[in-house]
């Protein structure tokens, strides 16, 4: 061989030889990459997703800011996301991956109505007070909720789309620890006059479980009316858990008066309220006015137990409405329905009449100029009469409460004298403050009337 040929075989083997090593390194030291953090990572829904990459090297260098992210993270919407790594060096590539989960991690929260400790009647079951249960993700889940009663807990129940579960519990004990309550009908403390005839107004009587003990209740004490002086009855009901009520009512029997006289009187009636006002007016021995309309044609039955009791029934308007001053037709017209009631129901047409908003009234003038004068010299003709009142106890008042309506009659009714009382019986608070009102104006010495031929006449200055 000749020594040409020898050099050029040494020259090839160490170049295959350089670039065999070449290759060798190459591979050996390779590049590589490693995930930051775990592979697989759970991320709350609507949290922030914090990416933390991957670590590549090569040949000891770090070369991480070549590493490419390829896929997204919605942390708004729950699922399984797949984010890839890539790391390419010369002729090699690299990859790995991670997943990533989003779901709901927050439990849902079950809030209880009423308390968390109930106390439960024996032999009862308990009445279920509600809840609410709700999700940050699902929102209201109430109707998910599930009870289950374990001895004296009830325990509530709610589990989410994700898992996360919630509870909470309410304790039952069975016991009776409240005492009945006794309510005194027209009050705690009544008024009549001497030779008055008594009979107690009544009471009622609940339990939380017992119900109605009214025919357990002791009455103890009697009521001479035919003395001066101040009575106590004595009222006591035991349930059967054994808790005991007493409550005493004042019965003051005075002189009955020299002078001064009221009239009650009722507009805008008959309604709701009118049957336990007569009620009212019975138990106490007074007689009232009303005067009637037909706002309420159910209750028109009522005009006649007005009537049988003793009362006196007047007309104050058909219709009710501001339109019957747009005329006097209109108005005869309107106030010869409602007597025609009236007739119907009591068997006789009544002469007492009251014009709506009182003689004296300013809303007639939008219908007709001198109306109201028109009417009353019309109708006073015709042997007619009208009432107004000296006065108005505010119930229609914006403010009309009990108390206001009761301090209105002391302050206005004060001395000798007759008062017509202004009062309507379609006021709830009307009927709550009338035993009070009776109460009073008896403890003051006063007389009650129906209007009739010998009432006083209280007339307004006619404004149109």
């Amino acid at each position: 061989m000749s020594s040409k040929k020898r050099n050029m075989i040494i020259i090839l083997t160490c170049v295959l030889l350089i670039i065999f090593n070449s290759i060798f390194v190459y591979f050996l030291a390779s590049p590589s990459i490693t995930l930051n953090g775990k592979k697989e990572i759970v991320v709350g829904i609507n949290e922030e997703y914090v990416e933390v990459g991957a670590y590549a090297s090569f040949l000891g260098n770090d070369l991480s800011k070549d590493v490419k992210i390829d896929g997204t993270v919605d942390t708004t919407k729950r699922g399984t996301y797949n984010l890839t790594y890539t790391f390419k060096k010369g002729f090699v590539t690299k990859e790995t991956s991670r997943t990533v989960i989003v779901k709901d991690l927050e439990a849902p929260t079950i809030e209880l109505k009423g308390n968390k400790e109930v106390l439960v009647c024996p032999g009862k079951d308990y009445t279920e007070e509600g809840y609410t249960a709700t999700d940050n993700v699902m929102g209201d889940i109430t109707d998910s909720v599930t009870t289950t009663k374990e001895n004296e807990k009830i325990i509530y129940s709610v589990s989410d789309e994700d898992g996360n579960k919630a509870t909470n519990e309410r304790i039952i004990k069975y016991g009776d620890e409240e005492e009945p309550k006794i309510t005194l009908k027209d009050g705690n403390s009544l008024n009549y006059y001497v030779t008055e005839s008594f009979k107690d107004p009544g009471y009622t009587v609940s339990d939380n479980c017992d119900g109605d003990l009214a025919s357990k209740v002791k009455v103890s004490g009697s009521v001479d009316t035919s003395k001066v002086g101040k009575y106590t009855l004595n009222y006591e009901v035991t349930d059967s858990a054994g808790n005991k009520t007493t409550i005493n009512r004042v019965v003051n029997v005075t002189e009955k008066p020299k002078g001064g006289v009221v009239y009650l009187t009722f507009d805008d009636g008959p309604g709701q309220y009118t049957q336990e006002i007569l009620n009212i007016l019975a138990r106490n021995n007074v007689k009232a006015t009303f005067f009637v309309t037909n706002q309420f044609p159910k209750y028109q039955d009522m005009i006649k137990k007005e009537h049988e009791a003793g009362h006196t029934v007047a007309v104050h308007t058909y219709s009710h409405s501001w339109s019957v001053y747009d005329s006097l037709d209109n108005y005869i017209n309107d106030f010869n329905k409602m007597n025609e009631i009236v007739y119907q129901q009591t068997g006789s047409y009544s002469k007492y009449f009251r014009f709506p908003g009182g003689s004296s009234n300013t809303v007639s003038k939008k219908h007709k100029t001198g109306v109201v004068t028109e009417i009353a010299n019309y109708m006073t003709n015709k042997g007619y009469v009208y009432f107004d009142w000296n006065v108005d106890c505010g119930d229609t008042h914006a403010n009309n409460t009990v108390n206001y309506i009761v301090n209105n009659i002391k302050k206005y009714v004060k001395g000798e004298g007759s008062y017509i009382i202004l009062m309507h019986d379609i006021k709830k608070n009307t009927l709550n403050a009338l035993p009070s009102i009776i109460n009073y104006l008896k403890s003051m010495n006063y007389t009650f009337k129906a209007i009739d031929d010998n009432a006083p006449v209280k007339h307004f200055k006619i404004a149109n």
